[in-house]
């Protein structure tokens, strides 16, 4: 650690205060929000790879090797509910990083969750013992990424509560919205069958909704892709869910990147 570094964790308030304005060099929205010195050095850890459908970055109670910063794609991180089935807890995009529990947790052996790519994209790759001794000196991205924690409690937690109270349709309209602002996409190259299971409910329920959905001009939905045509109207059949995890990210994370 340089001399006159703070130890502890910058606190969240004071990375608005410094007025570091987004790096341009980085398309994850995390890395766009650290100054050019700290991107540089965490690029000379990293390694660009590219993320293909389906691909497994961390096993369940497996060690964790890498930590993620996507660049573009989409990752659902999914929790055990059966002997072989998972359910999505939360979706990550190019506004996070894929490896919270390594930050938490550095000495757990076998961290849970399971974090698949489901929409193939570009990430930095970095070894978690790299990240480790870099986050004692990256001091800024160190408060991004406790910033990055707190939405993931919170949207985890929402989600939940989510599940527990509204309707197929309006989870789904919430998923949609959702996956949707973590790419920075209207389109959603993602198929039926994953939907359900991301989502832990029936096949012919997803088609059922999302033919509802298209009849009334909504989205347009092919074999292998789901495109958002009226978001408003998308919107307003979604439970309020969407626009909470939307309006707590861009009090984390959206604050830093209009400075």
């Amino acid at each position: 650690m340089q001399d006159g570094q703070a130890k502890g964790p910058l606190p969240l308030r004071s990375i608005a205060i410094k007025g570091l304005g987004p790096t341009e060099a980085a398309s994850n929205k995390l890395l766009r929000c650290i100054p050019s010195s700290e991107l540089t050095a965490l690029r000379s850890i990293g390694t660009d790879i590219e993320l293909k459908p389906r691909q497994v970055l961390h096993h369940w109670r497996l060690p964790m090797e890498h930590v993620y910063f996507l660049e573009n794609g989409l990752v659902s991180v999914s929790a055990k509910v059966e002997s072989s089935r998972f359910v999505e807890a939360w979706l990550v995009g190019s506004e996070g990083m894929i490896g919270a529990p390594s930050v938490l947790a550095p000495d757990d052996p076998t961290p849970p969750h399971r974090r698949v790519v489901q929409v193939g994209g570009t990430a930095l790759r970095i070894p978690v013992a790299a990240f480790h001794e870099a986050l004692h000196d990256l001091v800024v991205l160190r408060g991004m990424i406790l910033r990055y924690i707190n939405l993931v409690l919170f949207q985890t937690a929402q989600v939940g509560a989510c599940n527990s109270l509204h309707s197929v349709k309006q989870r789904l309209a919430r998923w949609l919205l959702v996956a949707a602002n973590a790419m920075d996409s209207s389109e959603l190259p993602i198929t039926h069958a994953v939907l359900a299971q991301l989502l832990g409910i029936r096949r012919a329920s997803v088609s059922e909704c999302l033919e509802t959905f298209e009849q009334a001009g909504i989205i347009r939905n092919t074999r292998a892709a789901i495109t958002l045509v009226d978001r408003a109207q998308l919107e307003q059949l979604a439970c309020s869910c969407s626009g909470l995890i939307q309006r707590e990210y861009d009090r984390q994370i959206g604050c830093c990147l209009q400075e």
